[in-house]
């Protein structure tokens, strides 16, 4: 990690879908059949919608200790 990284004048940046698909693949990761249905779904609702919609699907998916 470089130290202009860690620095306050450095801005947070949202990556795109192309580039968050493109690092994804890289790593190898994949969505299920599940969750591709379910960005398919949200991608015509409000952001709180999104936020609601993600949040129950994970309801209950955390493991406790």
């Amino acid at each position: 990690m470089s130290a202009r990284s860690l620095t306050k004048t450095a801005k947070p940046f949202v990556l795109g879908r192309s580039s968050f698909t493109a690092i994804t693949a890289v790593e190898g990761l994949k969505l299920r059949r599940d969750g591709e249905m379910r960005l398919q779904r949200s991608r015509t609702l409000s952001p709180e919608q999104r936020r609601a919609e993600t949040v129950r699907a994970f309801v209950g998916t955390r493991k406790r200790a």
